[in-house]
């Protein structure tokens, strides 16, 4: 143990601290490698971490599962890395009230696989890989199976503070809304290590400022989220995803206007280009030309909707020119879905140097952007993986680079990024870069075009982290 580190070993314990290089090499954010990670076991704990640093003067960066790590500008500092990997109870699951409570630490997985249980279910804390333990916590109210209504990405590995940390979002968004609709209350550490909390169990729970809306989407860089609140829904009767293929983005964006265009209520409607079909295994991917797309729409509720809602589709996508109708059901539905949502995770496990770019505009422009993605990949050789959130007004491309790609190709790629930036203005939206390989992220424009809200981001950064200690540099502006 370095300097007086040794202090903070009476806080968590001596082997919840940890200097060991191999250790900490598997926090390294952009290459930069912190000194010390710690792992802290409560939000009380979490404080006095916070605490200390702050007296020490230590950068530090809140760790879920690092699924996040990308994410950003490259640090400007990095000593110390806060594990969240021993906060990982659910507190509470009142599916009376439709809410659950969980710590940060907490899988995404874990929880959707404990809501999903059956009547009068009992619900244990979980471990490390989703195994159960503790003693079970027994509700009087009926267990009828319930689920946090999100879809995000990496949802094997993602932990909900990660997840709320990013504001990660994902397709189903089209119907339940992103994490700023579904959190209720949350539990925070301040960078003076004060321990706060708002919210509650309740939909109206905030008089004055919503704290809880500030912290999503913070990026570790105003406190470390310790506990949350969330609202549940019934798990559905009925899931079902039909898929059709068109011959090209002009057929496919017809279909998805005329969804929007009716009374249909999709879960989600995805544009997926021939290269993301064949990585998820869609039926008929191996028969896609380059320029087809298919468009995959989700339908969850009720028997009798989900029937009603497939036989319209079915009319609108012929209508669109579209063929090869199919219909997934119960385990290919479920599999499509988690396949889709781990996807990032695979891409980056085969392409170290994966470029990975979210392009937000309004989206009735969506053919536009498909045009614009297009011609990036085709302008540059590259193979391209693309899925476009069709009701949402995003899509997620993923460009697959060669890591001995000479110079001159990489500034072309920096250059059509720009360029695809430049149309996401133009169209009054924006883009980030969600994650490059190093020597390409100090050129691109990571968080897009800084707006007029950054000076009041900025101030806020000032009032509430003024030493600058959380995640330095990391967020919009580099603030």
């Amino acid at each position: 143990m370095t300097g007086n580190a040794g202090l903070i070993q009476h806080m968590v314990g001596s082997e919840y601290v940890n200097e060991d290089a191999e250790t900490l090499s598997l926090y390294a954010v952009d290459g930069m490698t912190p000194s010390m990670v710690v792992f802290p076991g409560t939000t009380q704990d979490v404080a006095r971490v916070v605490q200390w640093a702050a007296g020490e003067g230590m950068a530090v960066m809140p760790w879920g599962s690092g699924s996040k790590g990308s994410l950003g500008h490259v640090p400007e500092r990095l000593d110390m890395v806060i594990s969240m990997s021993r906060l990982n109870r659910i507190i509470d699951v009142d599916t009376a009230n439709l809410t659950v409570t969980v710590e940060a630490g907490v899988r995404f997985r874990d929880v959707q696989a404990g809501l999903a249980g059956q009547e009068n279910r009992c619900y244990l804390p979980f471990l490390e890989g989703g195994r159960m333990a503790g003693q079970p916590k027994c509700s009087e109210r009926d267990h009828k199976g319930c689920f946090v209504p999100m879809s995000p990405p990496y949802t094997d590995s993602a932990t909900f503070g990660g997840i709320l940390a990013a504001n990660s979002t994902g397709p189903t968004r089209l119907l339940y809304g992103s994490p700023r609709d579904l959190l209720l209350g949350i539990r925070y550490v301040t960078p003076a290590g004060d321990i706060v909390g708002v919210g509650g169990k309740t939909v109206k729970n905030v008089s004055g400022y919503d704290m809880c809306k500030l912290m999503i989407g913070s990026l570790g860089t105003l406190g470390v989220l310790c506990e949350l609140t969330l609202r549940l829904l019934p798990l559905p009767e009925s899931m079902e995803t039909c898929l059709a293929t068109f011959k090209d983005r002009a057929q496919a964006c017809g279909l998805v206007k005329g969804i929007l265009g009716s009374c249909l209520l999709p879960a989600a409607v995805e544009i997926l280009n021939p290269q993301a079909c064949q990585y998820l295994s869609v039926p008929g991917a191996d028969t896609m030309e380059e320029g087809e797309y298919s468009v995959a729409v989700a339908l969850e509720g009720i028997e009798e909707s989900v029937a009603r809602m497939s036989r319209d589709l079915h009319g609108l996508a012929l209508k669109s020119g579209g063929r090869d109708w199919t219909y997934l059901e119960e385990e290919q539905d479920r599999r499509l879905w988690q396949d889709y949502s781990n996807l990032p995770s695979r891409l980056h496990g085969a392409y170290p140097d994966l470029l990975s770019l979210k392009l937000q505009y309004p989206l009735s422009h969506v053919e536009e952007i498909l045009e614009g993605a297009e011609g990036l990949a085709r302008k540059n050789q590259l193979t391209q993986v693309l899925r476009s959130h069709g009701g949402s007004g995003v899509t997620l491309i993923h460009l697959l680079l060669d890591p001995d790609q000479r110079e001159e190709a990489r500034d072309r790629i920096c250059a059509g990024v720009n360029e695809l930036l430049e149309r996401c203005l133009s169209l009054g939206g924006n883009l980030v870069v969600e994650s490059a390989g190093r020597s390409l992220k100090d050129r691109l424009p990571v968080w897009g075009r800084v707006k007029e809200d950054f000076q009041v981001m900025k101030r806020i950064k000032e009032a509430m982290d003024p030493k600058r200690l959380f995640s330095p540099g990391r967020f919009v502006g580099g603030i």
